[in-house]
């Protein structure tokens, strides 16, 4: 297929077009090793394909755990041959909004100028296949998501670990790490009716911990109990359930240890790396359930699909019952990539949602 713009216009919207003079190709983040960060120009098809759509990014959302392990080579796919994921050059991305630019001739949902949410790369366009059902694209016709609906790829991952989960109203739930995952989590357990705890080492993530409804915080590290304060809030009882958000492999041991007996962990963020665990201790011996939740099972049959997650959790979002606003940092322009990744890695008390704005 050419660049053939002129056949195009007949499938762009008006609210498309005007972008299309000046912005014939398509720019893209790469990160070429480890925190060489770069961009990439392309040219643009605008007559996609069958069930295909061209999507012109307004905003995507950087992801502060697998895209920052790739950002600074410490993912440890990377060095596996088998993972033809992680490997270099790397195309980041995780989710974006933005409106319909073209589409193919079998495309009947969608049309040129329809506001979006997608998963995708950080590019100036996207091409997504419409009927492909792991890859949820959804209008947004609720005008108060605009840019939040970024965060809607996080929050149905978050909603993995809810799924998960065997609690009833007023159960209590710890959750570990106050990142965008473990936050987004904590606000989901809530609204089906759990008593969350909210545990960081950074006293700026509980802050805003507090600025989304989260009630109970309490500021870890060294000399501090975590049993003892979790006692000290529920009245000497310990949790039913302890979600890991961070993905730390020195963090799967404190939860198992924290967690009461006969109750739950959830292992939320990815633990990348080997745990030294005495399964007698921490598991067999007290019947806790250690529980995966992983992203990829919503591509289960078994599970949740992703578009349903996605549905609710936008759903959530456009109510305001899952609040984002506090969790969006920063606004940088698409020139400023680096120093979102830059921020995240090393100013974890400032940056927590960096959005890169791709149309100014």
């Amino acid at each position: 297929m050419g660049n053939k713009v002129g056949e195009a216009d007949v499938n762009m919207s008006e609210a498309v077009k005007p972008l299309l003079d000046t912005e014939l190709k398509n720019t893209k983040v790469v990160f070429k090793g480890p925190l060489e960060l770069d961009y990439e120009t392309a040219g643009v098809d605008w007559n996609p394909d069958g069930g295909l759509a061209l999507i012109r990014t307004e905003y995507s959302l950087i992801s502060p755990g697998t895209e920052l392990a790739l950002y600074t080579g410490t993912h440890v796919g990377l060095p596996d041959p088998a993972n033809k994921f992680a490997k270099y050059p790397f195309y980041p991305g995780y989710s974006i909004v933005g409106r319909i630019a073209a589409v193919g001739s079998e495309v009947t949902e969608f049309r040129p100028g329809d506001r979006i949410y997608t998963i995708g790369r950080h590019a100036a366009y996207n091409t997504v296949d419409t009927q492909a059902l792991t890859v949820p694209l959804l209008k947004l016709s609720d005008s108060r998501l605009d840019e939040k609906a970024a965060f809607a790829r996080l929050a149905a991952i978050s909603m993995t670990s809810v799924m998960q989960t065997d609690f009833r109203i007023g159960d209590t739930v710890v959750v570990i790490g106050m990142g965008l995952i473990g936050n987004l989590a904590a606000q989901l357990y809530m609204l089906q009716g759990a008593r969350v705890i909210a545990v960081d080492v950074v006293d700026k993530r509980l802050q805003t911990a507090h600025e989304t409804g989260i009630e109970h915080t309490i500021l870890s590290g060294s000399g501090v109990d975590l049993n003892e304060r979790v006692k000290q809030i529920t009245g000497g009882l310990l949790p039913d359930v302890v979600v890991e958000a961070t993905g730390s492999p020195q963090l799967v041991v404190p939860a198992l240890q924290l967690v009461r007996e006969l109750g739950q962990v959830i292992a939320l963020g990815s633990t990348r790396g080997h745990v030294d665990l005495n399964v007698y201790e921490y598991i067999h011996r007290k019947g806790v359930r250690y529980t995966g939740a992983h992203e990829a099972l919503q591509n289960n049959k078994r599970f949740t699909s992703r578009l349903e997650l996605t549905r609710y959790v936008l759903s959530m979002i456009g109510q305001g019952a899952l609040k984002v606003n506090p969790l969006l940092t920063h606004r940088l322009a698409y020139t400023e990539a680096k120093l979102g990744y830059e921020m995240l890695l090393h100013q974890q008390d400032q940056a927590l949602g960096v959005l890169l704005e791709w149309t100014k």
